[in-house]
């Protein structure tokens, strides 16, 4: 099982790969997943909000704290619903 560090890592390619396998089923999103996905669009939501004012040079330690803490929170719930459904994701 992949540590903490790893979904930290490669946040942006899992919430990726999370928004495209709810494009492709949205009709049987389970209640676990629903709550993931949400935790995705959160994350990427701060995500872009922070490059958005980067790129304007208006970027804030507030949107810097707001992006950190939602990666941490989507990195932690990635973690714990993988490691909850192993024989499906591997």
């Amino acid at each position: 099982m992949p540590s903490l560090e790893t979904y930290l890592e490669r946040a942006d390619e899992l919430a990726e790969v999370l928004t495209n396998i709810w494009n492709a089923s949205e009709a049987n999103l389970t209640p676990e997943f629903s709550t993931l996905l949400h935790k995705t669009f959160l994350y990427k939501t701060a995500r872009q909000i922070a490059e958005n004012h980067k790129a304007f040079n208006i970027l804030s330690k507030r949107d810097q704290v707001k992006e950190s803490a939602a990666r941490l929170i989507f990195a932690r719930a990635s973690k714990i619903y993988f490691d909850r459904q192993p024989a499906r994701f591997n």
